[in-house]
């Protein structure tokens, strides 16, 4: 007996495998022979002639002696109780091929052909084996390069992967099912056509290794950074030029989250911005003592809310009327594509955004100066007390 078979079916059976052997048109008892080849083991295998309690089912069919309606009937039992199950075709000394693929079409599972009248504990693991590819998939992950962990699923590589997966996915209901993954990735742009494929059968669970092409490492780089990276150089000099962007912005950082959860953030300047003047001798009374100044460059983000508005007119009010109650109407089905409504050549989005930018942009120099200004001086001064006017 093959160990390893039995104990991949004794485990996806929770350790007790319990069958149900249907003979059809046969006064050979095939149940009779499993019992005596595994006696010879002395394995923990029960036998039960309920679909519902077995593990799995054996439905055996003479090929001399067909009763279709009876087989029908047994294939619907081990269906319809969600088992699963393999047909055994009792052969006599003629080919009966051709019936064994009729069989497999026409019920979807395997056949196993065996002369019931011998049986040996090789045809009894052959029809295990069998009945093992006929438990479902219960899980199957798959293995990208550890440098793809890192993409976002819109990235193309990867999104083409998940493309194929889910193109794939709804074929593998069964362990024999995985064989479509063989050529899920053919005419792939970014992925090798082959993968690798790992069935765990005890546990029902997959394992899949994908193959990234040549080059592509590269061509992923150059898709997320914006930037063509063809090679180590070019990484280099992108690399070195986020890196200084990348400290620039760690300054600010802390600052714009404050902004954006307080309204108000301040970047404290650091020992490389501190700009220290000369020493200068201070007399006091009959005291003398020396003043030490810096001058050190802090940046203040303050989130101002700024409101944009359009209201076109679109033709006389009758018109207009219609108009505006199928925008309305639409808001309330699909509020993102109402702002792409067309209207004179633009979208309601680039309209209210094009107003936005020109409050935004509109704060004239002079009046950027003063508030520079003011600011200063609240600072420095530590006077907390502001009375503005806006002419």
């Amino acid at each position: 007996m093959d160990n390893n078979v039995y104990e991949d079916i004794a485990a996806r059976c929770g350790g007790d495998i319990c069958i149900c052997v249907t003979e059809v048109g046969t006064t050979t008892s095939l149940a009779e022979r499993f019992t005596a080849v595994f006696a010879e083991d002395n394995s923990k295998v029960r036998f039960t002639d309920s679909a519902p309690k077995a593990s799995f089912g054996v439905i055996v069919i003479s090929d001399d002696n067909r009763d279709v309606p009876t087989e029908e009937n047994a294939v619907h039992g081990f269906k319809s109780a969600k088992k699963p199950f393999v047909l055994v075709l009792n052969t006599s000394a003629r080919d009966s091929s051709a019936l064994k693929t009729e069989l497999e079409g026409k019920y979807s599972v395997p056949v196993v052909m065996i002369n019931a009248g011998h049986v040996s504990g090789d045809a009894v693991m052959q029809i295990m084996r069998a009945a093992l590819f006929e438990f479902p998939v219960t899980s199957f992950d798959i293995n990208i390069p550890d440098w793809m962990r890192y993409l976002s699923t819109d990235c193309s590589a990867v999104a083409e992967l998940l493309g194929k997966v889910r193109a794939v996915a709804p074929k593998i209901c069964k362990m024999k099912d995985c064989s479509a993954f063989d050529d899920m990735l053919s005419g792939c742009e970014y992925w090798v056509g082959e993968p690798s494929v790992n069935m765990n059968l005890a546990e029902g669970k997959v394992e899949l290794t994908v193959t990234a092409k040549d080059g592509i490492y590269f061509g992923m780089l150059s898709e997320i950074a914006g930037d063509t990276i063809g090679d180590e150089c070019s990484l280099m000099r992108y690399v070195r030029a986020t890196s200084e962007a990348k400290r620039s912005y760690d300054k600010i950082k802390d600052a714009y989250e404050c902004a954006k959860i307080n309204g108000y953030g301040i970047v404290e300047p650091d020992d490389s911005d501190m700009s220290l003047d000369k020493p200068q001798v201070v007399k006091q009374g009959g005291s003398v003592g020396i003043k030490l100044k810096a001058t050190a460059p802090s940046y203040h983000i303050v989130k101002v809310d700024v409101t944009g508005e359009v209201s076109p007119i679109m033709g006389n009010a009758r018109q207009s009327e219609g108009i505006v109650e199928g925008m309305m109407n639409g808001f309330e089905t699909n509020p993102e594509g109402m702002w792409e409504t067309n209207v004179f050549g633009k979208s309601l989005r680039g309209m209210v955004k094009e107003g936005l930018a020109g409050k935004v942009c509109g704060m004239h120099d002079e009046t950027k100066t003063k508030m520079r200004r003011a600011m200063t001086r609240i600072i420095n001064e530590g006077k907390g007390g502001v009375i503005c006017i806006l002419l």
